[in-house]
């Protein structure tokens, strides 16, 4: 075995490592939400759910990418790993489902809006409203990623033993990159930022209203953490744009593109499972209690 077989199997064992491990953390997630809040599910619960269920289903999609690619660099010949139309249909999927996650964290950003701006329209507080729009914005999510898997751009690479858009498609990953990526970023970007100035500029008005200043206060700490996130959400895509960016300026497409992409957003899935904890409050509070539980 060569020196690339080594590196592309301790880079693809880490990626499945990591994606084993947010599945874990999600499926802790869902028992916790079965469990305890079953009977008492609120909009922030929902969009967490929303969002970890992506989270479950790329970290699954990328532990099959990982283990297809390590049975390739081992020398083990499985027909369900080569050239199939699960590869593939798992190829569309972990772009479609990336596609949802990023679109999840838009719906949390807008809903943190209306819960701080439109406080008073109860209307944009419903559950039945979010419940519709996480099945619009789901559906709108698959379809609008669906033309790279139409136009037959998802093909089996040879060299990492799983099907992808190859980067060497500069049209269809320039495609993906805009509505995976810098779309969704910037328009959370936006959001937040819009919000932390209105939140700094009521400050100074809602000197007699103590109770809406305090209620202000903690969604500024809770917004500081969102824009941490969203620093882990760029980086879940920043190595792959700086592989492309270097592949359009050179012509010349690094050995280890894939593989370091991958590697980077398994990283992230782990983070972003562990800070949807974190930053819904009904299952940080529960997640306390458990723990307390068990070390009493």
């Amino acid at each position: 075995m060569n020196l690339w077989s080594i590196i592309n199997i301790v880079l693809n064992f880490i990626t499945l490592i990591n994606s084993i491990s947010s599945i874990i953390i999600c499926l802790v997630i869902f028992l916790l939400v079965i469990i305890f809040h079953r009977q008492t599910l609120t909009v922030p619960l929902l969009l967490a759910c929303h969002t970890c269920f992506t989270l479950l289903i790329s970290s699954i999609m990328l532990a099959s990418m990982a283990t297809s690619s390590l049975f390739g660099f081992f020398g083990i010949v499985m027909q369900q790993h080569g050239n199939t139309k699960w590869c593939h249909w798992r190829g569309f999927l972990i772009h479609a489902v990336l596609c949802v996650l990023y679109d999840s964290y838009i719906l949390q950003a807008t809903y943190r809006l209306f819960r701080v701006v439109f406080y008073r329209q109860r209307i944009l507080h419903n559950f039945l409203l979010y419940c519709v729009i996480i099945f619009i914005a789901s559906l709108f999510g698959l379809i609008s990623i669906s033309p790279v898997f139409i136009r037959g751009d998802i093909i089996y690479l040879s060299s990492e033993y799983y099907c992808q858009t190859p980067f060497t498609n500069i049209s269809a990953i320039m495609y993906i990159a805009i509505r995976l990526f810098l779309l969704p970023i910037l328009l959370i970007a936006i959001i937040y930022i819009f919000l932390l100035n209105h939140i700094r500029q009521t400050r100074f008005l809602c000197n007699n209203y103590h109770r809406r200043s305090k209620h202000n206060r903690r969604n500024l700490i809770v917004i500081r953490r969102l824009l941490l996130m969203l620093t882990f959400l760029i980086s879940l895509g920043f190595p792959s744009m700086i592989f492309l960016i270097i592949l359009i300026f050179t012509g010349h497409l690094v050995l280890l593109t894939y593989r370091v992409g991958w590697l980077f957003v398994s990283f992230s899935l782990i983070f972003l499972s562990y800070m949807l904890i974190q930053l819904t409050r009904p299952l940080k509070k529960t997640m306390r209690k458990f723990l307390r539980c068990e070390t009493s």
